[in-house]
């Protein structure tokens, strides 16, 4: 099988998770990095906030480069991985795409959703591929979950609560992270994968509200929102203000069962049902999100399936809800999409 030739661009904590993952994929050879710091073309690890376990990524086989556009220019790419920071997602997505060259951009899918729309006009007008990494999409756990309330393996869902807390970004360059005007605060670079993750499940809500404080970002950096459905709500804690580490969560509470996931000691998916006396563990898939949602894209890419789990359309429009979160924040008010 003829190997899809990719190129890198942005080479710091995620763009280290993705290169480990391009690394053991046999049908994917990564020709290219490009990073405008000559120090972090070297560097061997960066720290993020999730352990993705080790990485191994050779950058020496690769050729190097410091400007995205001599590297458009001298490569024969089939797709970018694009791991940049927030404000530059949709820049760099449309110079690859203008180029003919499929897109993997990081999440989130742009700092608004207009620049999101930028994208899906780059996207429609070049006849190439989109996706946007919002790995909950991907993580087997939520895959889980997803499928119980599908199915209604435990009856009908009556509320869910997802939490995902952690402190200020100290390791991104340019402190990029704290500044809101970049990465839209934590409203939209954390915040976002739960509220992604509930527009992929359920779609739009019947109304919401929200209150939330501004941070040292400058944004919205620690905020509750609570999302109401027809026989059910959705309630989304996010915080940069938890100065304890990192941690994300859900607890979905079913007619018959209770269901609970968190990075926390001895995170494991449980299953409670009333009346127990312990808690059931559930067997899920051990592949990293992360990969899964790459080879997803890949297989979009070489025209092996079409992208009905992680549309860009989908995924601009999550960036749209976080800008609603926003007004209704300000506003103290319910308010309907």
């Amino acid at each position: 099988m003829e190997k899809l030739k990719v190129g890198l661009c942005g080479y710091g904590g995620m763009g280290h998770v993705h290169a480990a993952n391009l690394a053991k994929m046999e049908d994917i050879e990564v020709v290219a990095v490009c990073d405008k710091r000559p120090a972090q073309l070297a560097a061997k690890d960066v720290a993020i906030n999730i352990n993705t376990g080790k990485q191994e990524f050779d950058i020496r086989k690769c050729r190097t480069y410091a400007d995205f556009r001599t590297m458009l220019k001298k490569e024969k790419l089939d797709a970018v991985v694009n791991a940049l920071p927030t404000d530059l997602h949709a820049k760099f997505a449309i110079l690859a795409m203008n180029q003919g060259v499929s897109v993997f951009s990081e999440k989130p899918m742009a700092i608004s959703a207009a620049q999101g729309e930028a994208m899906l006009a780059a996207r429609d007008k070049n006849r190439v591929q989109l996706q946007i990494g919002q790995c909950l999409r991907f993580w087997p756990e939520y895959e889980t979950l997803l499928a119980a309330i599908r199915e209604k393996t435990y009856g009908k869902l009556a509320s869910l609560t997802m939490t995902r807390i952690g402190s200020y970004v100290p390791w991104a360059s340019e402190n990029w992270y704290n500044d809101h005007k970049r990465s839209g605060g934590a409203i939209l670079d954390l915040h976002l994968h739960d509220v992604d993750w509930v527009i992929h499940a359920f779609g739009q809500p019947r109304s919401l509200a929200a209150g939330g404080f501004t941070g040292k970002s400058g944004g919205i950096d620690d905020l509750t929102s609570i999302w109401r459905y027809d026989g059910f709500l959705v309630t989304m804690r996010g915080s940069w203000k938890y100065h304890i580490g990192f941690a994300m969560s859900f607890q979905a509470f079913f007619e018959k069962a209770s269901m609970d996931y968190g990075i926390h000691p001895e995170a494991a998916l449980r299953i409670r049902r009333p009346g127990a006396e312990k808690d059931e563990l559930l067997p899920v898939e051990k592949i990293s999100a992360y990969f899964k949602e790459l080879c997803y894209f890949f297989d979009t890419v070489r025209g092996r399936r079409k992208n009905l789990l992680c549309r860009a359309e989908s995924t601009r429009e999550s960036v749209r809800m976080v800008e609603l979160e926003r007004e209704v924040i300000k506003s103290g008010k319910w308010l309907k999409p």
